[in-house]
């Protein structure tokens, strides 16, 4: 599962790191949320991708914080524009 086969809801490899991504992660059970939430989503830059199945990636978060999730717990991902190129969207664009 490296993302790259067709359907795969995760479409992040490792030619990915230093790119802006998304992954979403199935919670561990003592991390379900109040609510019962089962999955979550970690954005930021992917530093680490790794070919093992049983391996990590590894995100940092625009806080600066570094987090890891085991590659098995990952359901979805891909890579997302980054925060300047989603601001210069955001914008509203003035009458000339």
């Amino acid at each position: 599962m490296d993302g790259t086969a067709q359907g795969d809801p995760v479409r992040v490899t490792v030619q990915d790191v230093g790119s802006r991504v998304v992954l979403r992660y199935r919670l561990a059970e003592q991390e379900h949320g109040q609510f019962g939430e089962t999955l979550s989503d970690l954005v930021g830059e992917l530093l680490e991708w790794p070919q093992d199945p049983n391996g990590q990636a590894t995100v940092r978060r625009r806080s600066g914080e570094q987090v890891s999730i085991e590659r098995a717990r990952i359901v979805a991902g891909k890579v997302i524009p980054t925060v300047s190129q989603t601001s210069d969207a955001r914008k509203p664009r003035r009458p000339h």
